[in-house]
């Protein structure tokens, strides 16, 4: 990814609602410290973010 993409795709985060950035928080963080088992899936994930809405 060039420098000027990486650049964009910060500002685009700026668009993101709260609930959208803790998602994106949370893939991430697998991402960078992957977790032998999940606690709960994506779908327990996905209700959970959307009662917090």
């Amino acid at each position: 990814m060039s420098k000027q993409q990486f650049e964009q795709l910060k500002e685009q985060l700026k668009l993101l609602s709260n609930s959208q950035l803790k998602m994106l928080q949370g893939q991430i963080s697998s991402q960078l410290t992957p977790v032998q088992s999940e606690l709960i899936s994506d779908e327990e994930m996905q209700a959970l973010a959307q009662l917090f809405r």
